[in-house]
């Protein structure tokens, strides 16, 4: 039985002041025993998978999210295992971006958006990209995928230019709470 676990509406990130991640969902299989995972390891030499994206990722995304998910892992106590065969759990991710229309910056107020455009007619939206980070993990023993996490973040120039930061905060998000309780 998969369990999903709809988390509050956004998780609030302070690395660095990072901008607001989002966290959509979280689910797993709520019969399986995590408790004896203490290793894991990456599903292929190549782990990331590209959703649906307005361009191309980037080459270094890749290895960027590789360290950050075994950072976050290893912190937990989890030890990294270069042969998969060795491991408890596998992993892998799917990164993909979207354009979206949403609220403008500024906006509430007469003139400036929000429920007077709205009334008076016009535009109160602004297009923005929508990055989204989704980590599999899969038992190695019932080679069945027994957690999905996701995470959606509206990226501007700053996160951009500091990539890094961007992932370690969404990565921590999706990861926070693993394994389930």
């Amino acid at each position: 039985m998969i369990r999903v676990t709809a988390i509050a509406a956004a998780v609030a990130i302070t690395a660095f002041g990072c901008a607001a991640v989002k966290l959509a969902k979280v689910a797993y299989d709520v019969e399986h025993n995590f408790s004896d995972y203490q290793s894991f390891s990456w599903l292929s030499e190549n782990p990331m998978k590209v959703g649906q994206a307005l361009a191309p990722p980037k080459k270094m995304l890749q290895p960027a999210v590789m360290a950050s998910i075994r950072s976050n892992l290893e912190a937990k106590g989890y030890r990294y295992e270069a042969d998969a065969a060795s491991a408890d759990f596998l992993l892998s991710f799917t990164v993909g971006s979207r354009e979206k229309i949403g609220p403008a910056e500024n906006s509430g107020g007469v003139g400036r958006g929000g429920w007077a455009t709205a009334y008076y007619g016009g535009s109160a939206g602004a297009a923005y990209t929508q990055g989204v980070l989704a980590i599999d993990i899969f038992d190695l023993t019932d080679r069945q995928p027994v957690w999905h996490g996701v995470a959606g973040k509206r990226i501007n120039e700053e996160d951009r230019e500091n990539m890094t930061r961007v992932i370690n905060a969404v990565v921590a998000s999706i990861l926070d709470d693993f394994p389930p309780q």
